[in-house]
Parts: C-alpha cells; sequence; structure tokens
C-alpha cells in the first residue's frame, strides 16, 4: 500500500515540474520519494518455514527528506550519541530569524543557512568567555537546522542543544549559575546573534556573494540597505527553554527534532485527483490541531522549499562536542565524572537496530516465532535515485 506522501508525488509532482523549475537536488527527492517503498526499489519475500506465513519487504529510498525513511536513521544516530550525554543539565534554546530575511534565505540557500550556524555558534561561545556570565570554560552545542512552520510555511531556525557548563582548563565542569538552571538572557543573546549575523551579512553583499531576484523598481544597493536597517531596528528572537529534567529527556528530545522533516504521513490526512489535506498545529491559535488543504502542485511546492542543499550537514556539533575535540574531551569528563570510559559509537547494522530498539527479530515469524526463510528477493536498481 503507498504511503500518502508518495500517492502525493505520485499525483502531483509531474504538473509541478511541467509549470516550475526545479534544482537537482529537488528533482532527486521528487524521484526517490515516488519509488520509496514500492516495487521499483527491489523487495525481499520471506516465509516462515513452520506456519507457513509470507511477508514482503519493500527496500526504502533512504533520501533525508522521505518521511517514509526517518525512523531508522533517527534511532541509529541516537544510539551512536549515547556516550556523548553528560550527567548534567541541558538547555534548548531556538535562534530565528525575522520573516524579513526569507526570501534572500531563499535564494541564498547554502551561504546563510551555513551563516546561521556559525553566528549562532559564535554568539554562544563568546558568552561563554564573557566573566559577566560566569562560566568562562568551553562549551558545546548540538545544532539543529529545521526550515519550517508546521503548516509547511518556510520558516528557518536553529534548535540548540546546549549542556549549562563547559570543561576548564583543568578538565573539571564548570556549571552555569544556579546548578545549570539558568544559562544566558535571551534578550542579550537575541543582540549579539543580530549583530553578528548582520555584520557577515553586509560583508557577503560587498563581496558581491549573495544572488537576488527580480526587485523591478529597485537597484540591488537600495533594496539591500533598506533590508539592513529594517533588520537593525527590529526585534531579533531567541527562545529557551527550561533546562532538561535528566539526560532521559535529552535523548526524548534528541528524538522528536533530529532527523525531523517538514511533514509525516501520519499529518497527511487526505490525498485526491485534485488537494492535499494535512494536519498542523496552530501556534498562534492556542495550539490548536488544524486541517490545510491546498491544491497538490502547491503542495508540492510547499515540501520541496525545504530540501536542503547538496550534502548540507544540518545537524552540527561544537566546541568540546566537535569531531576534533570530543574523544579527548569526553573522554577527561567521563572521568570527572566517574562514569565508564569514553567510546566511539560502532556502527550498527540494521537488522540489528530493529532488535535492540523495536524488540522486533526479522528472522522469527512475528506471528508463531518460526523461522523466516528468505525465497525471493528483487535487489534495488543500479539506476535507482541517489540520496540527495
Amino acid at each position: 500500500m503507498k504511503t500518502p506522501i508518495t500517492k502525493a508525488f505520485e499525483n502531483f509532482s509531474d504538473q509541478y515540474l511541467s509549470q516550475n523549475s526545479a534544482t537537482l537536488q529537488q528533482h532527486k527527492v521528487i524521484d526517490c520519494i515516488k519509488v520509496c517503498k514500492t516495487e521499483k526499489l527491489g523487495y525481499n519475500v520471506h516465509v516462515c518455514e513452520d506456519c507457513g506465513i509470507i511477508q514482503k519487504h519493500y527496500n526504502s529510498c533512504s533520501n533525508r527528506h522521505c518521511p517514509n525513511c526517518q525512523a531508522i536513521n533517527k534511532d541509529r544516530w541516537i544510539l551512536a550519541k549515547q556516550n556523548d550525554v553528560l550527567p548534567v543539565k541541558y538547555h534548548h534554546t531556538v535562534f530565528t530569524i525575522p520573516a524579513e530575511l526569507r526570501t534572500l534565505f531563499l535564494f541564498n540557500k547554502k551561504l546563510l543557512y551555513n551563516l546561521l550556524f556559525k553566528c549562532v555558534w559564535e554568539t554562544i561561545e563568546s558568552f561563554s568567555k564573557d566573566p559577566r556570565n560566569r562560566i568562562e570554560a568551553k562549551m558545546a552545542m548540538i545544532s539543529i537546522m529545521h526550515t519550517w512552520k508546521q503548516n509547511l510555511d518556510y520558516h528557518p531556525h536553529l534548535h540548540c542543544i546546549i549542556p549549562s557548563g563547559g570543561i576548564t582548563v583543568n578538565n573539571k565542569w564548570k556549571s552555569s549559575p544556579t546548578a545549570g538552571d539558568y544559562l544566558f538572557n535571551t534578550e542579550a543573546l537575541a543582540l549579539t546573534f543580530r549583530g553578528k549575523f548582520l555584520w557577515y551579512l553586509k560583508k557577503y553583499f560587498k563581496d558581491d556573494e549573495l544572488q537576488f531576484w527580480n526587485l523591478q523598481d529597485q537597484t540591488q544597493l537600495e533594496y539591500f540597505y533598506q533590508l539592513k536597517e529594517t533588520l537593525y531596528h527590529k526585534q531579533w528572537v531567541v527562545y529557551s527553554k527550561k533546562s532538561f529534567n535528566n539526560e532521559q529527556s535529552v535523548f526524548e528530545y534528541l528524538g522528536r527534532y533530529t532527523h525531523k522533516i517538514a511533514i509525516s504521513n501520519a499529518r497527511i490526512k487526505n490525498v485526491t485527483n485534485e488537494t492535499v489535506s494535512f494536519e498542523y498545529t496552530d501556534r498562534a491559535d492556542d495550539y490548536k490541531k488544524k486541517i490545510r488543504t491546498v491544491e497538490g502542485v502547491k503542495f508540492i511546492k510547499l515540501f520541496l522549499q525545504h530540501v536542503l542543499p547538496e550534502r548540507f550537514m544540518k545537524i552540527r556539533n561544537y566546541g568540546f562536542l566537535s569531531s576534533r575535540n570530543k574523544t579527548k574531551m569526553l573522554g577527561n569528563l567521563h572521568v570527572y565524572f566517574e562514569l565508564p570510559p569514553y567510546e566511539k559509537p560502532q556502527k550498527i547494522l540494521v537488522f540489528a537496530l530493529m532488535k535492540l530498539v523495536y524488540k522486533v527479530d526479522i528472522g522469527v515469524c512475528k506471528y508463531c516465532g518460526g523461522k523466516m526463510r528468505l525465497i525471493e528477493s528483487k535487489a534495488r536498481p543500479r539506476a535507482s535515485p541517489k540520496v540527495a
């Protein structure tokens, strides 16, 4: 049975492409989703040697934008990060950009997405070094890029998981004020973040690195400096939730956010020959659940605007969690907190992951417990869509 997202792309992607241009990455996403978990990507058929039940499993496309494929990727990533979580408090801080910047972001995705990551970490790092904030230790951050609102509108922002303290020069842990319950003043974070971002943005403009669209009655210079003045006088938003209660809460959060994409199959409620209806939470209306129905081509357009640039890393680690520092610094912190020795994550295969996380042994019949035997297999075509 086809999933809702596959059905939507089968119904409307060709019409969308006949009316709109698409990047190479967007073409790859379209091709992947249309064939994900269908016979075109191959399958395996197993039979139970005891009860005779036959099960057929279709291959997935493994594209990171595909709603069919994220559960396994998410669980594999979380298992790989288990040793990275320390017995300290963590804060969830969200950095957003003003609405006035969204069009510029759409035309400069890779450049400005990277700038968003850069400015957020520079802001956190500068606050960690400032004596007034009473930390003065090397901090860390896990940052996750999201580009959507629940209604699929474009809204780039960065979710950050930040340990409430840092490692000192003598390899000890130093918590942020009030035993880690307080991190930084969000209004001060927003001011610094705004200043850094606009400084780099002005530099990019002077170096002719920004791409623009048809501005009609304005020159690029007029548009940019009008935008800059607006952004300097606008209040930027940084939001910080209360600290997590324990390490398990961090894992629960990471599971919800790390491999989350613009929409899940569960939220797509109906796909007709003309429209797609999906559920969303309206935060502006007391978090009420609502249904948005759009023309099929409009749905494809809304979805594709969230496709990331090729090889763009939407999850990044900084400070003592960065790949350059992590093994040594986490090793020292494991000693400090009297934890088991730090170990690098081992690659885990899908069948082992299914057994460990979902308690499902794909070699055992789920009905009678008998042994499942492969009786037919169709391999994934060599020319099948590649991961975008």
